[in-house]
C-alpha cells in the first residue's frame, strides 16, 4: 500500500503543471483565472464528495471496494481524455477559423506546440519563481491540514461519528469549490475592467488568505463543533479563492513555458504538503488539536505577505 501511494503520488503531481500548459496554449489572459479556478474546482468538488461515498462503499463492500471503483473510474477518464484531447487548437477538429484566429492573436506561437528547450536557469533565478514557490509551500501545507487531518480532527477533537464525520468534512472542501470558481472569475473580471494583471491577481489572493487567517482562529476557539465545522468552511473558502490566481499567474509569468513554472511551484506546494501531513502529527501528540490549526493561520499571514510582492504582469521568460 505504501509503494502505490508513492506511485500514485508521482503520476498524480503532474496533473496540475500539464493542467497548465494546455490552458497556456487555449485560454486568453482574461480568462485564465476561471479557467484555473474550474480546474481545482472539480478537484476540490471531488475530495468533498469522496468522504461520504468511501464511508457507504465501504460500510455496503469493504474496505477494498473505494479503491477497485475508484480505479476503474481513473482508466475509464484516462482513456476518454486521451481520445478528445489534443494539444493545440490547431489540432482540434472541433475548432473553427474565427476560434484559432482569436487564440492566436492573444497568444501567437506559444498556442501551439513547440518543441524548444526550457530555459531552466532563467527559471530558477528569477526572484518571482521562489517567491510564488515559497507562497504556494504555505497554501499547499494549509490545504493539506484540511485534506489529510480534518476528519480525523472532527471525530478524535469534536465527537463526530464516522457517519456525522464523513458528512461534515465534506462541508470545508464544498466551501472550497465554490471559492475555486469566484476567485478565477473575479480575478479575470478585475483584468478586464482594469487591464492589469499585477493588482487583480494580488487583490483576490491576499483577500483570501487574510479571509482563511480570521476565520480559522474562532473554528479552534469555540466550543460549539457545528460553528467550528462553518467557520473551517469559511477558512477552506478563502484558501480556496487562491488557487485559481496562483495557477493564473504561472501562465502570466510563464507564457509559453507555463508548463516548467508551474512544476516548479507545484513541487514546493507538495513539500508543503508532505510537511503537513508529518509535522501535524506531532504537533497534535505534544500539544494538542488547536496548535496545527494555528500554525496553518499563520501561514495565512505568512502567504499574503508573499503574494505581495509578485507582480503577475512581468513575464520571466520572453517567447
Amino acid at each position: 500500500m505504501a509503494l502505490v501511494r508513492f506511485l500514485f503520488g508521482m503520476g498524480e503531481a503532474g496533473a496540475f503543471p500539464i493542467a497548465t500548459r494546455s490552458l497556456s496554449r487555449w485560454m486568453l489572459p482574461s480568462e485564465r483565472g476561471f479557467a484555473q479556478g474550474v480546474t481545482h474546482a472539480g478537484s476540490r468538488l471531488g475530495g468533498a464528495l469522496t468522504p461520504a461515498l468511501v464511508v457507504l462503499l465501504i460500510a455496503r463492500y469493504g474496505w477494498r471496494a473505494p479503491f477497485l471503483c475508484f480505479g476503474i473510474v481513473g482508466a475509464i477518464w484516462a482513456a476518454l481524455w486521451y481520445w478528445y484531447y489534443r494539444d493545440a487548437p490547431g489540432q482540434h477538429k472541433s475548432v473553427n477559423a474565427a476560434e484559432r484566429d482569436l487564440i492566436h492573436s492573444f497568444l501567437g506561437g506559444s498556442a501551439e506546440s513547440g518543441g524548444h528547450a526550457v530555459p531552466w536557469r532563467r527559471i530558477f533565478s528569477a526572484p518571482r519563481m521562489w517567491t510564488l514557490s515559497a507562497m504556494y509551500f504555505c497554501y499547499a501545507y494549509n490545504v493539506g491540514m484540511y485534506l489529510v487531518w480534518y476528519p480525523k480532527y472532527l471525530n478524535a477533537a469534536r465527537g463526530f461519528s464516522l457517519e456525522r464525520m464523513g458528512l461534515y468534512a465534506s462541508l470545508p472542501l464544498l466551501a472550497g469549490t465554490a471559492g475555486d470558481l469566484l476567485g478565477g472569475w473575479s480575478s479575470d473580471i478585475l483584468v478586464r475592467r482594469f487591464g492589469g494583471l499585477k493588482n487583480a491577481r494580488r487583490t483576490v489572493a491576499v483577500t483570501g488568505f487574510l479571509m482563511a487567517s480570521a476565520s480559522i482562529v474562532p473554528a479552534c476557539f469555540t466550543a460549539n463543533p457545528l460553528w467550528s465545522v462553518g467557520f473551517s468552511a469559511a477558512a477552506m473558502f478563502g484558501l480556496e479563492l487562491t488557487v485559481g490566481v496562483s495557477w493564473a499567474i504561472t501562465l502570466d509569468i510563464g507564457g509559453a513555458y507555463a508548463g516548467s513554472v508551474s512544476s516548479v511551484m507545484n513541487t514546493f506546494g507538495n513539500i508543503g504538503g508532505a510537511t503537513a501531513s508529518a509535522l501535524s502529527a506531532y504537533l497534535v501528540k505534544f500539544y494538542g488539536w488547536t496548535a496545527p490549526f494555528l500554525v496553518v493561520a499563520a501561514l495565512c499571514l505568512v502567504a499574503a505577505g508573499l503574494f505581495l510582492r509578485i507582480d503577475a504582469g512581468k513575464r520571466i521568460v520572453e517567447a
